[in-house]
């Protein structure tokens, strides 16, 4: 089969076409890559999800990565991804290969290769990769004979990676805050992470699926799915907020009076690090809120709006350019810490947040941001289609003048099609991960947000049986 490298890595359905075979092949690619930079002396960091397999696809690639005699590092468990980057960063190795498939449902698993810098790969080491795979010939070597020639370390960063988050925020606030916060990593990696780090700080925690399932308990471990964390309000009752991951804890929501989602947080972080006295520019993708461009005119900041991908945010805080990046898919980044995002972290954030500001409540900080900016509502919507990416050349087509009677003022084309409108704007992209192409919509109003999502759901259902 052809192995695609999408947004954020390699995803496919499990034994149909994430295979054991097929893990073998990337991992072959992967320990060529590195070879072909001089790298491979270095060894690779091998870490793992908590899906089904992911621990027998890592050993897969740990096989193959010692078969070409590349020392491996290998996670003594399931961990989360920011803390996979994190020791790559730490032990200076050649790169990692991270097992999962992030927030996708569970019938899925994936491969992230996370470069020596401690972030997700740039598209031009992925189609590099790519092409290696299309010639790659496996060398493996079974675990015990890997042991034997010492190309095996088993490594626990738990511990450095608790003490380095808790480092980054104010403790003796949170400690004297004594907030109540209800954990939920939807079963993934980040149980035992985050509940443990705001244990330490001094928090009342509550938790709720924490216990390691790898059908995630029948939901998608996605937590900026409305439906995934709707069951968060039966445990609400005593506490102050309700922090959310997903499957491999890069990426975050909350939870308070109702599901918040990424788009109303970022500017709350943005505006938290503003206050702690943090100045310097901010990266969003295409289609993460523009309230996060009011705050940083309001401040004098520059904006950098990228492709969606992490990938293309995290070149923006290795240059020094911006001080945090964030996408509408709840992935957040900081200058100061690894280039890739992280969920626990963020929610580490959230919690200084309101612990410094005084407040108790998420929607008391929502009422902060208004009085600065001008809250917008977001909406999103998808079209499952077979093959998306071929409906990306037809978005080069679609000129409108006006949608809904709004004039569009600006057509922004970086990642499928984005239309500004006097009162909003709405965007048509296909996915890089999934088998769907999504439409996103904002506006200060909500009535106007539903209708560029509406226009925006018709037009690309017109688009995909054009095909």
């Amino acid at each position: 089969m052809s192995i695609k490298f999408g947004t954020d890595g390699w995803r496919g359905l499990m034994s149909a076409d994430f295979t054991v075979n097929n893990v073998r092949v990337v991992a072959q690619a992967i320990a060529d890559y590195v070879a072909s930079r001089g790298l491979a002396r270095y060894g690779v960091v091998v870490g793992y999800d908590s899906r089904r397999g992911s621990k027998e696809y890592a050993k897969a690639c740990a096989e193959v990565l010692a078969g070409n005699g590349v020392p491996v590092y290998m996670t003594a468990t399931d961990v989360p991804t920011p803390l996979v980057a994190f020791a790559t960063v730490r032990l200076r190795a050649g790169g990692a290969v991270m097992i999962t498939a992030s927030h996708n449902p569970p019938d899925y698993n994936g491969i992230k290769f996370i470069p020596h810098y401690g972030g997700p790969a740039s598209a031009e080491i992925t189609q590099e990769i790519e092409k290696l795979i299309a010639k790659a010939e496996v060398r493996a070597s079974d675990m015990e004979e890997a042991d034997r020639r010492g190309l095996v370390a088993y490594v626990d960063f738990r511990e450095e990676y608790l003490d380095w988050i808790s480092s980054l925020v104010d403790r003796d606030a949170i400690q004297r805050a004594r907030l109540r916060v209800l954990v939920n990593p939807l079963h993934g990696s980040a149980a035992g992470i985050l509940d443990e780090a705001l244990g330490r700080l001094g928090c009342e925690v509550k938790r709720m699926r924490c216990e390691k399932d790898p059908a995630f308990g029948g939901l998608t471990p996605d937590p900026t799915l409305p439906e995934s964390v709707q069951d968060m309000q039966d445990f609400m009752e005593g506490v102050d907020v309700g922090l959310a991951t997903d499957g491999d804890g890069d990426r975050a929501t909350a939870y308070s009076e109702s599901h918040v989602t990424p788009n109303t947080l970022f500017p709350i972080l943005l505006r938290h690090m503003l206050e702690k006295g943090v100045r310097g520019g901010v990266v969003r993708t295409v289609a993460t809120t523009h309230m996060v461009d009011e705050i940083a005119a309001k401040n004098g900041l520059r904006v950098y709006e990228v492709p969606v991908g992490f990938k293309n945010i995290a070149p923006h805080l290795l240059m020094g350019e911006a001080i945090m990046g964030g996408e509408e898919s709840g992935g957040f980044g900081y200058k100061w810490h690894i280039p890739e995002k992280d969920g626990v972290l963020t929610c580490l954030y959230l919690v200084e947040a309101l612990a410094l500001s005084g407040k108790r409540r998420i929607e008391e900080l929502v009422r902060e941001v208004s009085k600065e900016v001008k809250i917008m509502y977001s909406v999103r919507g998808k079209v499952e289609v077979d093959r998306p990416q071929e409906v990306r050349g037809l978005l080069a087509d679609l000129e409108p003048r006006s949608i809904g009677g709004l004039r569009v003022k600006e057509v922004i084309r970086i990642d499928g099609a984005k239309f500004i409108t006097e009162r909003g704007w709405v965007l048509i992209r296909p996915s890089g991960t999934e088998p769907v192409v999504r439409v996103y919509a904002e506006s200060e109003e909500p009535k106007v947000a539903e209708s560029l999502l509406a226009w925006g759901l018709k037009e690309l259902r017109k688009l995909a049986k054009a095909r």
